[in-house]
């Protein structure tokens, strides 16, 4: 049986979340908690497995609360409403959330990632969420692979490309990576740093690592590794208006 914590400022969400997960014989929901600053205390008391918790609160908010735990034992599901700024964070540290309002569907996803041990969050994630909520952007991106959380620079990416449900990432110094997250996923994160640029539907390329473009209906990119990468011929004048004609 899980044992889970909810914590949400709003009532109304706390009873909505409750009445849902009472829809599944594997979870117990042993506390739940309106105030942020007695969330500690609770997870502490109780020692739950899952915690559904809220970002935006008064007092502290979800990252003022995880940033307590330097390694958490327990696992955390975030819910909020649409926030550019929180969800970007998330999706920085490869954590995840649901997004209000919650329904029948999304708790079902969220109990089968915890059940395949795809919810644990890891004390670079606690120390990368810290950074934001000290109001300090952070330069590094979570990649989800195989074997776990892999931290890079993200200026450190040379460009991406699209494999079905997962996505290739060239590093500067050539080194390859598979992350298991769909290209529309780092589109929504990386798109927001002026460094990048969809260049195609396959491809998302750091416009600091590109040696040549050659002309063409839409082009090629080559970059510093040696690739070819095409262009889109629908992105071709966009692309070049980026730069600076001599």
């Amino acid at each position: 049986m899980i044992k889970a914590i909810i914590i949400d400022d709003e009532k109304h969400c706390i009873v909505t979340l409750k009445h849902l997960l009472k829809k599944f014989d594997t979870i117990d929901v042993v506390a739940t908690t309106q105030d942020s600053t007695d969330a500690k205390k609770l997870i502490e008391e109780h020692q739950p497995n899952l915690i559904f918790l809220d970002i935006e609160m008064p007092e502290m908010n979800g990252f003022d609360v995880i940033n307590q735990f330097e390694n958490p034992t327990f696992k955390v599901i975030f819910t909020t409403a649409y926030d550019q700024y929180a969800l970007k964070a998330l999706r920085l540290n490869a954590l995840d959330y649901l997004l209000k309002p919650i329904d029948k569907k999304d708790v079902s996803l969220a109990l089968d990632k915890f059940k395949n041990q795809e919810l644990v969050i890891s004390k670079d994630q606690v120390q990368n969420l810290h950074l934001f909520t000290n109001g300090k952007m952070q330069d590094t991106i979570a990649l989800s692979t195989q074997q776990g959380l892999l931290f890079v620079k993200i200026d450190d990416i040379m460009y991406l490309e699209a494999d079905s449900c997962y996505t290739h990432i060239v590093m500067n110094d050539t080194t390859k990576h598979l992350a298991s997250k769909t290209m529309a996923t780092f589109e929504e994160v990386l798109l927001d740093n002026s460094l990048f640029f969809r260049a195609h539907k396959s491809n998302i390329v750091n416009l600091k690592f590109i040696k040549q473009y050659i002309r063409g209906e839409g082009g090629e990119l080559i970059m510093q590794d040696g690739n070819y990468i095409s262009l889109s011929r629908n992105r071709k004048q966009e692309f070049l208006n980026l730069f600076k004609k001599v």
